[in-house]
């Protein structure tokens, strides 16, 4: 399993999915399904706001031990999602 990029995610667009970056996902694209670059399990678009500015993360919306994105989580062994979006 490569590892991704965690400000991006993948969009679903037309059918295909798109790998764009958390910004963009939540502010062009808030009501497409979204996923995981690394397990492909459905995430969300968060910000924390500190003044002007935003900092996006992306949440899983079914946590699981096999994503090397979830670092509280993760077990070592990066793994699919058991709910995959495909």
């Amino acid at each position: 399993m490569p590892s991704p990029d965690p400000q991006t995610c993948e969009v679903k667009i037309e059918g295909a999915w798109r790998a764009v970056s958390l910004d963009e996902a939540a502010s062009h694209h808030t009501m497409a399904v979204k996923r995981c670059p690394a397990c492909h399990g459905r995430v969300m678009i968060l910000g924390a706001y500190s003044g002007p500015s935003v900092r996006r993360f992306m949440s899983h919306r079914r946590s699981h031990s096999g994503c090397p994105l979830q670092g509280e989580t993760y077990s070592g062994r990066p793994s699919p999602h058991p709910q995959a979006l495909s």
